[in-house]
């Protein structure tokens, strides 16, 4: 079976692509699997296991006789946008104060690390400038560095930051750094591509009008295709809450600044959860090849954990209870999303894959 490995989270995504004739069988009308172990019209998929029917079990697809070809699949990609607070007590008060050094060094070891491939980001800080242009949300709507492919081998993104570090006279404008940050993700998104907001602050909002219900309707602003994440450094930062109830996210993440370890540590822990909920669990339906058509009802998705049996997943038009899978549009489909309970399965099983069978009878509704 041809296999992409998604290096972010160690799954393996396929594509499995039916030729299906009309004399092809399907999954639930009563017909059997197929008795040869041979790829084509024995129905095996190249690569996959088992003998006889070479079905993997009840709830699997793959060996059954509608499913003949295959085809890779591609997860879509996702953009960060990152807002870093820069004011004044993120180094200077009170003294000493580490927390700048801290949450630089875990936004570094974030932007290095070979999980976080299949993600993008980009930079830029709040405020921008000294007095009354820190309030210009033009001035935060392009980043320091453009969009880049994470792992950051060259270590642009980290470096952007060290060359623009705190100054003890800056305060804490989130509302037009919001703005700005939601602004340049809107840009990202206006190219198809999936993008979030991350705010990193140790501050509630002050300055350029903003407090902490402005900054909340400054955050979601790009919903619902744009989300904002929050990361609080500190202990006193619960009105934080709001500003990530506002921009789409559950709450935010408050990191403890009892050390400089332990705020290093504890950013690196709260941008992995971040990662693992901004990874796309959507995938991209491939060109039939060629002489064939997409038959929208013939398609299902099987998700086998590591050392657990194959599962097909149930078409779910609106993801109720919040499982199964569905369509980004049914009468034109280009992609197929796995639904919210699905997807946290299927990112927390580093080793398990996701096979997306065209050929077979959808299961659990038809999407027509």
């Amino acid at each position: 079976m041809i296999a992409r490995a998604l290096i972010s989270t160690g799954l393996v995504a396929s594509l499995l692509l039916a030729c299906g004739s009309s004399s092809d069988s399907e999954f639930g009308d009563g017909s059997s699997g197929g008795s040869s172990g041979a790829s084509g019209s024995g129905g095996l998929i190249p690569g996959s296991s088992g003998g006889g029917g070479g079905a993997t079990g009840p709830n699997g697809f793959i060996g059954q006789a509608c499913a003949t070809s295959n085809a890779s699949g591609q997860a879509e990609p996702v953009s960060l946008v990152f807002m870093v607070d820069r004011s004044g007590s993120m180094k200077f008060n009170p003294q000493p104060n580490p927390k700048w050094d801290s949450v630089l060094a875990g936004l570094k070891a974030f932007f290095a690390d070979q999980r976080s491939a299949g993600l993008s980001a980009s930079t830029q800080v709040f405020p921008q400038f000294v007095g009354n242009d820190a309030c210009n949300v033009g001035g935060y709507s392009s980043p320091l560095v453009a969009m880049t492919a994470l792992p950051d081998a060259a270590g642009a993104l980290g470096g952007s930051l060290d060359a623009n570090g705190p100054n003890k006279d800056f305060a804490t404008p989130t509302v037009p750094a919001l703005k700005g940050a939601v602004a340049q993700a809107q840009q990202v998104r206006a190219q198809g591509k999936k993008v979030a907001v991350v705010l990193v602050t140790d501050g509630e909002p002050n300055g350029c009008s903003s407090n902490v219900q402005s900054s909340a309707t400054a955050a979601g602003a790009g919903l619902p295709d744009i989300r904002t994440y929050v990361i609080g450094v500190g202990n006193q930062l619960a009105n934080l809450n709001s500003i990530a109830v506002g921009g789409g996210s559950t709450k935010a993440v408050l990191i403890s600044d009892a050390t400089p370890a332990q705020i290093t540590s504890d950013l690196v822990a709260a941008l992995g959860e971040i990662r693992k909920q901004a990874l796309s669990c959507d995938y991209a339906l491939p060109a039939p090849p060629s002489g064939e058509q997409l038959d929208t009802g013939k398609v299902n998705v099987q998700w086998t954990p590591s050392g657990a049996a194959a599962r097909a997943l149930d078409y779910n038009a609106d993801c109720t209870g919040g499982a199964g899978w569905h369509y980004d549009n049914p009468s034109a489909p280009a992609r197929i999303l796995i639904c919210p309970q699905s997807c946290t399965e299927v990112l927390g099983n580093a080793q398990g894959k996701i096979d997306i069978i065209f050929g077979c009878k959808t299961q659990g509704g038809s999407p027509k």
